[in-house]
């Protein structure tokens, strides 16, 4: 049973991979055809006006209206200057620039298969996976931490809101003993009794909102060291965990064309060059994004230590000046019931 379902695999995995040669084979075509149109298309801006053809027939322009001139999509970012470059583009006026159009989704279209593709290798263990040991630690390290900051905020969050409940149920208590004072002061049974309950819970818990003040705080602090500053690291992770596939989908292509020609890229074709090129870009890309990643990482272990050393000193001192001054009261209550 277990073969036949290996056997099943592996036809399957061979499927998708034809299925990726045949579509690798097809973006390549698709990317020469939109090569030659643009060298074979002359730009609008270069075609004659009516007035080159016609000279004897006056203009239709009027004096304070300036002549139409073509219009184009202005992308965001021009895509042939730089290949991660995302498809968005504003329309300026009604006339769209096709070949940019057509140009800017083939590109993206390239893109968007090799990441798949490469993501689909590796998966299946045909690919090469560029590792950086030391720091794939640390990125390790950091999931880890923010884990259990994570659940620390979550307890933490929990804690201060059932000592507010137990704060509230405090005072609630002192209104219940000085209503039954009141009511008792006609007969004086259990008047003195009730005032003494209902003045220790409006103490307690006029307390405990000093702890409960400590709590709020480093709850806060929990939530800006979690939320903030651990997620804009973990933004650039992905960032850069994104490019790394990039990455070696794009190697994969270069170190192919090495292949096919191992002479150092002097008889190179213009397909052949472009894959260079791109290789050298994303490669840039890469070593800037774990650049970043190693300098953001750092400073946020610095920051960590930093921000709950305080807090943490803060909240011990808190927990321990409310507890220690309950244990003083509950000692001396104690002594004196003995002694009685």
């Amino acid at each position: 049973m277990s073969q036949h379902s290996e056997s099943k695999r592996s036809i399957s995995f061979d499927k998708i991979y034809k299925y990726i040669h045949s579509h690798s084979v097809l973006y390549s075509n698709l990317t020469n055809h939109i090569v030659l149109y643009r060298r074979m298309s002359s730009p609008v801006a270069n075609v004659p006006s009516s007035t080159s053809f016609f000279p004897n027939v006056p203009s239709s322009i009027m004096p304070n209206e300036s002549p139409s001139t073509p219009t184009s999509y202005v992308s965001l970012l021009d895509t042939s200057q730089s290949p991660d470059a995302p498809v968005l583009s504003v329309p300026q006026r009604t006339t769209p620039n096709w070949t940019r159009t057509i140009d800017t989704l083939c590109q993206w279209g390239t893109r968007t298969f090799k990441f798949t593709r490469q993501v689909l290798h590796e998966r299946m263990g045909q690919g090469i996976r560029t590792q950086d040991v030391e720091l794939e630690q640390k990125i390790e390290v950091f999931r880890e931490t923010k884990r259990q900051y994570e659940y620390l905020l979550k307890e933490a969050r929990q804690m201060s809101i059932h000592f507010a409940g137990l704060l509230q149920t405090q005072r609630s208590l002192s209104q219940s003993f000085i209503e039954l004072q009141r009511m008792s002061s006609a007969t004086f049974d259990l008047c003195e009794q009730f005032a003494q309950n209902g003045h220790c819970q409006r103490v307690l818990a006029h307390n405990g909102d000093a702890l409960l003040n400590s709590m709020n705080s480093f709850v806060g602090a929990l939530q800006t060291l979690v939320s903030k500053t651990m997620e804009d690291t973990l933004m650039t992770l992905k960032a850069y965990e994104r490019s790394r596939i990039e990455y070696d989908a794009y190697r994969s292509d270069y170190e192919a064309v090495l292949t096919q020609n191992p002479s150092g890229g002097v008889t190179l074709s213009n397909l052949e060059k472009n894959i260079e090129r791109q290789y050298n870009h994303y490669k840039e890309r890469h070593e800037k994004l774990k650049t970043n990643l190693t300098v953001k990482l750092r400073l946020l272990d610095d920051n960590r230590i930093r921000v709950m050393q305080q807090q943490l000193v803060s909240f011990h001192k808190a927990i321990g000046s409310y507890y220690l001054m309950i244990g003083q009261q509950l000692n001396w209550q104690t002594k004196e019931q003995n002694s009685q």
